[in-house]
């Protein structure tokens, strides 16, 4: 009998995925990501939780030669320049700069049992923003590709799109730079973006759809694996309840159907109230061992499905 599979997977991105949004009134929370990722880390040693990281290529970087070496010659040419990355104002080094640059942390996620290191591309891409095309999206692949393979040995297989701004026309990039598997977004339950993401708040903490199985489908040569659950940052203890309560349900749902639960977050959504965030996620690999006592559920990256 196939067993139902415990997903989690982290977008690690620092400022490169908020500077076009927050902003400097976000870096607390960017460095709290430092402190809540080796905390994350031990968590999922304590519970032998098989996790994918898909990290930006910039936070591979060493210091300011290594981006002359390894920035793509094309950058992406957004209609909208605010969205552009390569703007951004940076230092030198990680001692110098921890907003930025990220090679320490990333070494301590590699050298955790069963984490897998993935890709958030190099730039924090958005394809599906105007202006941008392919080519310069394959460009930007190929450095990610080629940074971590020279600083971390690794040969990334996974993907997480930016923003999940799925492009599907841009599978075949990944699949060319040897991706097997990438993480799918979820389809829009209504036309008008304001409303949908009212609709995803709200179904975060109440039951307002149906539980569903999740399996990996083979898109374009690609295994795709929807995102079931994004985890909120701790909130008000009422609302906290809620949504705990709601992701055990997901998942006691997942493991009595056999099915994948995918669970997903940044490690900065963890980068305030970090005990808060921290117990939030104990309760939830404690959840998972029940269940994996119970019904045999497994926990593996997403390379592995």
């Amino acid at each position: 009998m196939k067993n139902s599979t415990l997903v989690i997977s982290l977008d690690f991105e620092l400022h490169w995925g908020v500077f076009d949004t927050y902003g400097e009134r976000y870096n607390d929370n960017i460095l709290g990501a430092r402190l809540a990722i080796p905390k994350i880390l031990s968590l999922f040693k304590k519970y032998n939780i098989h996790a994918t990281w898909a990290v930006v290529g910039f936070l591979f970087n060493e210091d300011k030669n290594d981006h002359a070496k390894y920035n793509p010659l094309l950058r992406p040419s957004y209609q909208d320049q605010r969205l552009n990355s390569y703007n951004c104002t940076f230092g030198t080094d990680e001692s110098s700069d921890k907003l930025h640059y990220a090679h320490s942390i990333i070494k301590l996620i590699q050298e955790c049992p069963n984490q897998e290191l993935a890709s958030h591309s190099y730039s924090h891409y958005y394809c599906q923003a105007k202006g941008q095309t392919i080519v310069e999206f394959d460009d930007d692949i190929k450095s990610a590709v080629i940074i971590a393979k020279d600083k971390f040995n690794v040969d990334l297989k996974s993907f997480g799109f930016p923003k999940n701004e799925v492009n599907y026309e841009y599978l075949e990039v990944l699949k060319k730079y040897s991706f097997s598997t990438y993480r799918d977004s979820s389809p829009a339950i209504f036309k008008r973006i304001f409303f949908d993401r009212i609709f995803r708040l709200m179904n975060t903490f109440l039951k307002l759809s149906k539980y569903s199985v999740n399996t990996v489908v083979e898109h374009q040569g690609l295994k795709a694996i929807k995102g079931d659950r994004f985890l909120r940052p701790h909130t008000f203890s009422f609302l906290n309840y809620l949504m705990l309560r709601r992701i055990k349900n997901e998942m006691t749902f997942a493991a009595k159907n056999n099915s994948i639960y995918h669970l997903w977050w940044h490690p900065h959504n963890f980068g305030q109230n970090l005990d808060k965030n921290l117990d939030n996620l104990e309760i939830i690999l404690k959840e998972y061992t029940a269940l994996q006592k119970k019904f045999n559920m497994r926990s593996v990256s997403m390379k592995d499905l």
